[in-house]
């Protein structure tokens, strides 16, 4: 809790119904503490001063002229100085309700160069962490591949992408050929092994623009852009399964296995435009992969 300590005359100014904004009301402060002396002369001219109110009306002229440009003048420093506490309070609501960043001036060693520089630590060290927390959000903790809800999310932005475009994509589910044996006879924690190495393994053989997702188990869904070339997402498949029974995994024990891959895929053109559609394809195929021996690929 903050103390509230020295906050006193300011609560009682932010009461007042005039002038409504924090900058207004500094403002009208060092009007009124400016004129003081001059309010203070004309009632010492017109009540006390021997030699009369017109004979030292020159001397008021003088006076007035010169708390003018003074009150002028301290106006527009007072404006000035309370320019980052402006900037600081627009930078953290331009980030709070767009989410745009404004680069904040460093380098000012005093309280507003100070409240400016930790206003723009604290924007980019949020930034940071939400950035984080949504990447986050998107990932499968194990493998850190996409999750199945935002596989499903962005499945359906593609699929209307390539309705939209006139493309084609290629939609594979793929499964690891014996995982529960695996996870029977090693372990958990080798079951997970064989899910990060398989995870690894389809991710540095897909193109850029491809992306993949862990849809549940040890289930990894699959989404290749058509590039024109003739069955090229059968063959992307295929390597992928190459890749894998090429490259054994380590297990948690030090032993080493080989994995091997089934699954099914279907492309756009032919199963439909919906997530279910496609999905329901893809899991035909992979069925008939499992059913036809294991370590293939079907391609509807």
């Amino acid at each position: 809790m903050v103390s509230e300590k020295g906050l006193r005359v300011y609560a009682l100014l932010s009461r007042l119904p005039f002038p409504k904004s924090y900058l207004g009301k500094i403002l009208l402060a060092a009007f009124v503490g400016t004129h003081l002396p001059l309010i203070a002369m004309v009632l010492y001219l017109t009540l006390y001063s021997p030699i009369g109110f017109w004979p030292g009306l020159g001397v008021l002229a003088v006076v007035l002229l010169a708390t003018l440009l003074g009150t002028g003048t301290t106006l527009w420093v007072l404006y000035s100085l309370l320019k980052p506490v402006s900037l600081a309070s627009e930078a953290l609501r331009d980030y709070l309700d767009h989410g745009k960043k404004i680069g904040l001036p460093l380098g000012f060693t005093d309280r507003a160069g100070r409240l400016m520089a930790d206003v723009r630590y604290a924007i980019e060290h949020l930034d940071e962490v939400i950035c984080s927390l949504e990447e986050r959000s998107t990932r499968d903790y194990l493998t850190g591949a996409y999750n199945r809800r935002t596989c499903e999310e962005r499945l359906a932005g593609d699929l209307a992408r390539a309705k939209r475009d006139g493309t084609t994509l290629t939609f594979a589910l793929m499964d690891l050929d014996q995982f529960k044996e695996v996870n029977d006879r090693y372990g958990h924690q080798a079951g997970d092994a064989c899910l990060k190495h398989a995870a690894y393994v389809v991710g540095r053989s897909v193109r850029k623009g491809d992306w993949f997702a862990r849809w549940g188990g040890d289930e990894f869904a699959l989404v290749l852009w058509d590039s024109g070339e003739e069955h090229q997402g059968k063959t992307t498949l295929e390597r992928i399964a190459k890749e894998l029974s090429n490259n054994p995994v380590m297990l948690p024990g030090g032993e080493e296995i080989l994995l091997t891959l089934s699954g099914g895929a279907c492309s756009s053109h032919t199963a439909g435009g919906t997530v279910q559609e496609v999905f329901s394809r893809a899991d035909e195929a992979l069925y008939q992969a499992k059913e036809e021996g294991k370590n293939r690929f079907v391609y509807v």
